[in-house]
């Protein structure tokens, strides 16, 4: 049985699976995408082997003040093109529990179905917080890695 508390997102992403599991373990490529909305990431290290780190700064305004934070965590299971999952700590002044993030890749027709859950969540506000993110988070991606002839995203409910 799932805990309410979990997140679960399922998106399609207008690209080929390998250019989406490369967004969650490329330090290049996780500059450009992840972090929420309008925030932005000037750096980004990644050692995308089972036990290897990552970490990716993000600096902007949220809520109408510059923020600054440092996400990190380590991957626990990588299966190329097909599964990512990882810890997701924050540094700083920030320090919510640490969750576990898993996301599948799935082949469908004009591009991917990416599915994230995240576990570990303390109570339904910080849930709130991480869902609003991933769903800005993931237009950044859609824009970034688009092909043409598609909707660059939608919900897949």
């Amino acid at each position: 049985m799932s805990n309410p508390l979990d997140l679960h997102l399922t998106k399609f992403i207008k690209a080929e699976r390998s250019k989406v599991f490369e967004a969650w373990t490329s330090a290049d490529v996780m500059k450009q995408w992840l972090s929420p909305g309008e925030l932005i990431s000037p750096k980004a290290a990644s050692d995308p082997k089972i036990g290897g780190a990552f970490t990716i700064e993000m600096e902007g305004m949220m809520y109408g003040k510059f923020t600054k934070g440092i996400a990190s965590g380590t991957f626990k299971e990588l299966v190329p093109d097909e599964l990512v999952v990882l810890t997701w700590n924050w540094a700083g002044g920030y320090s919510p529990p640490e969750t576990v993030i898993t996301v599948t890749l799935k082949d469908v027709e004009g591009g991917t179905e990416l599915t994230l859950t995240q576990t570990g969540f303390a109570d339904e506000q910080h849930r709130g917080g991480y869902e609003a993110g991933w769903h800005s988070a993931f237009e950044k991606l859609s824009k970034f890695i688009d092909l043409p002839s598609v909707p660059a995203f939608r919900d897949l409910r």
